[in-house]
């Protein structure tokens, strides 16, 4: 949540969300995750609290006297959101027997590609694209964290943008 991802070195505005950035917003997951399974001890809240908060879990499992996953009383959208990983987890764990394999000649192969450390403003992003051997549609698609059609830079400040090679 925008309120949440900066308590997790997201940075979260009109031009930059790293919400949408694979690596980051990963990593702060994982940051939270870790932390609401300090807190609750228990995996499944912990992604309860990934669904509606941990203050909210927290003051439903204080005024319900629990932390055990099945009984509390939580909002519909989280019960439903865990019904979703738990069903996940269970095609996952079972997809041979369920049908759901899927060989290496159906999938995607990797894209290559190239970092490029950005440490001044880009006022347009479409010109610094094609300027890269690029193009706007695919500075997008690899940066989904990108949100507008500038990137100003802060001095002392450097972004890491990726293009395919």
């Amino acid at each position: 949540m925008g309120y949440t991802g900066p308590g997790y070195n997201l940075e979260i505005n009109d031009n930059v969300d790293q919400r949408y950035d694979l690596m980051k917003a990963t990593d702060a997951a994982c940051k939270y995750m870790k932390q609401a399974y300090a807190k609750f001890g228990n995996w499944t809240v912990a992604a309860a609290s990934y669904n509606c908060g941990m203050g909210k879990v927290n003051d439903l499992a204080t005024f319900q006297n629990t932390r055990y996953y099945y009984d509390l009383q939580l909002p519909d959208e989280t019960n439903k959101y865990i019904f979703r990983i738990l069903t996940f987890k269970y095609l996952m764990g079972s997809s041979k027997e369920m049908g759901y394999m899927v060989d290496d000649s159906n999938g995607y192969p990797p894209m290559d590609t190239r970092s490029i450390a950005v440490t001044s403003t880009i006022p347009n992003l479409a010109r610094w694209a094609a300027d890269n051997g690029s193009n706007y549609k695919m500075l997008k698609l690899f940066n989904p964290w990108l949100r507008g059609r500038s990137l100003p830079v802060a001095s002392g400040k450097s972004y890491t943008i990726i293009l395919p090679k």
